[in-house]
């Protein structure tokens, strides 16, 4: 790898660190109101000298990651829940020791998979099994453990409910460092045109394959955001934010599709000598250029990116640009990639496709 790209690369590790740091940030404190509120209700309330399992089923709910939707944290609450009151029934009557624990997990997942049949659900319902039976009882009566994961459970809802995080920026900023990265491949494929680089164009490919992760956190925030916009009463007015996102998100999906398959050919081109249009890496890089402009206004209505590839797409001539086979395809997945950026940006689709000079 050119020392060079080992800075990039460098540089993307740290600039990815920083971000799930910041995307994570919210879920630390949530986890951390949640165990303090669900202990002080548990030894309050319900007058609990050690309520463990109150804090272990309101941190297990809120993790950094299990937190961001809130149907995940209900599954994860009964999962709790019921691992903890099946140990808590059956420890008296049976005892304690490894066949003891075998049963009471035994039990508590088929318990787990009737009710909901999630591995995670199922598989904190083992766990929180063995806690109970594998550690001594906290004086606080006979089903303290279990009415102490109930207000774990109950108290993490009500945390993700109240004190949601702003889903939307988790959500703006995968989609900004998609875009960005997007930028840099397709600016990696415009440099190994213009110096015939096969090994610059191999890099670029493997960049773009690379994104596909990105593109599933993305959807997977989304999803987040939706939830949460639906069901907590402080994000309810975010609905609009959520429509047009998706839209974003589906058009920069088909984009990428798109432009992998485009570096794929041009690395093709550069290998066997298949020529392409003098031109396209300039053409390359103002799609760059709109990428990141899309970039810097995830959240806006994407009104320069639109002007930008409109400029673009006006230029993609597939009879001026092409003349060969490798020219063809090049050029076809460029005008095909605009179009989707084009309808994630909200331009109709008829709109969109009416920018191209036709094909004749």
């Amino acid at each position: 790898m050119p020392r060079s790209s080992l800075r990039d690369a460098m540089r993307r590790r740290g600039a990815a660190s920083a971000a799930r740091l910041r995307s994570g940030a919210w879920p630390v404190v949530q986890c951390s109101i949640g165990a303090a509120v669900a202990w002080e209700l548990a030894s309050s309330a319900l007058g609990h000298d050690r309520p463990f399992f109150a804090c272990v089923a309101a941190v297990v709910c809120l993790g950094v990651r299990a937190a961001q939707r809130l149907r995940r944290v209900a599954e994860l609450a009964v999962g709790v829940t019921v691992g903890v009151a099946v140990g808590d029934a059956l420890v008296d009557r049976i005892g304690t020791g490894a066949w003891q624990i075998g049963v009471v997990v035994g039990i508590a997942l088929v318990l787990a998979l009737v009710l909901d049949g999630g591995a995670l659900v199922t598989a904190q319902a083992g766990l929180q099994a063995v806690f109970v039976v594998a550690l001594p009882r906290v004086p606080g009566g006979e089903v303290a453990r279990w009415e102490d994961a109930m207000v774990g459970g109950a108290t993490a809802l009500a945390v993700a409910a109240l004190l949601p995080a702003a889903p939307w920026r988790s959500a703006h900023a995968i989609g900004a460092g998609l875009l960005r990265e997007l930028a840099s491949v397709v600016r990696e494929c415009a440099r190994a045109l213009r110096e015939q680089d096969a090994a610059t164009a191999a890099f670029a490919l493997a960049r773009g394959r690379a994104t596909q992760p990105v593109l599933d956190r993305w959807a997977e925030a989304l999803a987040t955001g939706r939830d949460i916009s639906r069901l907590s009463p402080l994000r309810r007015d975010t609905g609009h934010v959520w429509e047009s996102q998706s839209s974003l998100l589906s058009g920069v999906d088909r984009a990428t599709r798109n432009l992998r398959v485009l570096v794929r050919r041009v690395l093709f081109a550069i290998g066997s000598g298949d020529p392409l249009p003098p031109s396209l890496p300039g053409l390359l890089e103002q799609l760059a250029a709109a990428l990141d402009v899309m970039a810097s206004d995830v959240g806006g209505d994407q009104a320069r990116a639109v002007s930008d590839l409109t400029s673009l797409g006006g230029l993609l001539d597939p009879v001026t640009l092409g003349g060969s086979l490798s020219a063809s395809v090049v050029v076809g997945q460029l005008r095909t990639a605009v179009v989707d950026l084009l309808e994630g940006c909200g331009v109709e689709p008829a709109r969109a496709r009416a920018i191209l000079p036709p094909a004749r």
